[in-house]
């Protein structure tokens, strides 16, 4: 979750809060709680907003309470007064003060869903800042790779901050670029040497990550490394690193023209308007009418077989690859289901036939996207635009946001960090219609595993997903992050 900081939280003037002790800098969540020792139902990171009724006829409690929140990393408490207590208890002010927990006062003006709706607007903000800023450094990197491995490997070190280097099983490092004191190259050509360990795996270590690709006896890694640990987006622009090293390498056949069609589209979602755009997309239609595919796969190395396939049997065909999913433009009325051929099976695509390219944007992207998603694997389906128009109503994006943060967000950060697959586990389950054998099938395990790991979802969650509502928030919620 995205961290928020007291600093901006206490300068909400609307809120009329006001400081008392000031230690931590920072919280990722917010729980309300009247319970004289809540800790077994906060994380870490936690700012707890508290009125004291369980102290109201012993505030000697309050040292208890401070000691038990520390130790279960919560990092501050918001104190409302005006009810139990007319001010904020010296006893809590002296708690907080021994065991370095920022600590706050809210008026009995201030409700406390004023606070926490302020904070998830902006995580909200926070987010969709950070999505932005991502999409930027995939084109930036997108166009170093069009130069060259090492313009690519030295782009990324400079998105990332961090030392980056490919190299090959052979033991050769391919291309590298140190930060300071700090190198990747021995964590590169070790992982590159480790035969134990299979194509499009990665692995990380906290400060390093590893990834390895490459086919037919070919076999190289990268790794990239920095002092501090990265956060889901900087992860997500290394899987986006290790997809361009991989077409720049593995595929050097294909090179040229994967990397001009992943510039074209991401120019065309950008808003650029050229002449060079206008002749790119000429090269697929010279009628300005197109054919999209969006589809996803279950990892990056089914997704680059099937886009192989798919550029073979349509050599003019304009290929937008991110990790496990792509864009695909295609001349009009070429789009159908066998176009990858044996692959299509591990696939969900959403086709959306004969459009003129001027019309894909962001939004409609994300349409395709969140379609594909919601399709069963092997499924190739027409884009359906229909939309509940609620989903645009003023606020209603911000909520999801701040639902999904909750949610699936959790899911997303548990897997990067544990190297679990449980948003990929939930997305099958509810695509599926909630049918563990389906889910098993798909994801190729076992149903007792699938169980355990929706267990582990409802723990993270705190959900319930027995309950048909809840599995049809969790479903719009996870076909869209």
């Amino acid at each position: 979750m995205r961290e928020i900081s007291f600093r901006w939280l206490l300068n909400q003037r609307s809120l009329n809060l006001r400081s008392i002790v000031t230690a931590s800098a920072t919280f990722n969540t917010i729980h309300a709680s009247e319970l004289a020792d809540p800790s077994e139902f906060t994380s870490p990171g936690a700012l707890m907003l508290t009125l004291g009724l369980a102290f109201q006829e012993e505030a000697e409690g309050f040292e208890r309470y401070g000691a038990a929140l520390t130790a279960a990393g919560v990092q501050g408490i918001g104190f409302g007064t005006g009810l139990a207590f007319s001010e904020v208890p010296t006893a809590l002010i002296h708690a907080c003060s021994q065991h370095n927990l920022t600590l706050f006062e809210i008026p009995r003006a201030t409700r406390f869903v004023s606070i926490t709706t302020a904070v998830a607007q902006e995580q909200a903000r926070l987010d969709n800042n950070a999505h932005f800023a991502l999409h930027r450094q995939q084109e930036r990197l997108n166009q170093a790779a069009a130069t060259s491995i090492g313009a690519l490997v030295m782009q990324a070190s400079k998105e990332l901050g961090a030392a980056v280097a490919v190299a090959s099983s052979s033991g050769a490092v391919v291309s590298r670029s140190d930060r300071g004191h700090l190198s990747a190259a021995d964590a590169a050509v070790k992982a590159a040497e480790q035969t134990g360990r299979g194509t499009g795996t990665s692995t990380s270590t906290g400060a390093t990550i590893t990834s390895i690709f490459g086919s037919a006896g070919r076999r190289w890694a990268i790794a990239v490394t920095r002092a501090e640990k990265f956060d889901s987006y900087s992860r997500a622009l290394i899987r986006h690193l290790a997809g361009l090293a991989s077409l720049l390498l593995d595929h050097p056949d294909t090179t040229a023209h994967t990397i001009l069609g992943a510039l074209a589209l991401d120019a065309q979602l950008a808003g650029v308007d050229s002449p060079a755009l206008q002749a790119a997309f000429h090269m697929v239609d010279s009628y300005d009418f197109v054919d999209f595919l969006f589809l996803t796969a279950p990892s990056p190395s089914r997704l680059a077989r099937a886009l192989s396939e798919i550029g073979k049997a349509e050599p003019r065909s304009l290929i937008r690859p991110e990790h496990d999913s792509a864009l695909i433009a295609l001349p009009a009325g070429t789009a159908n289901p066998n176009l990858s051929g044996k692959h299509t099976r591990y696939l969900r695509t959403s086709i959306l036939q004969r459009i003129q390219w001027q019309a894909l944007t962001p939004a409609l992207l994300s349409s395709l996207q969140s379609h594909a998603r919601s399709l069963p694997l092997g499924t190739a389906a027409t884009f359906d635009s229909a939309a509940p128009t609620w989903l645009a109503e003023p606020g209603v994006p911000e909520a999801l946001a701040a639902r999904r943060a909750a949610t699936v967000s959790r899911l997303i950060e548990h897997d990067a960090h544990h190297n679990t697959e449980l948003c990929a586990t939930l997305r099958s389950f509810l695509v599926g219609n909630a049918n563990l054998a389906t889910a098993a099938a798909e994801l190729g395990v076992h149903r007792h595993t699938v169980r355990a790991r929706l267990d582990k979802i409802e723990q993270l969650c705190g959900v319930d997903l027995s309950n048909p509502v809840t599995r049809a928030e969790l479903l719009l919620l996870s076909i869209d992050s």
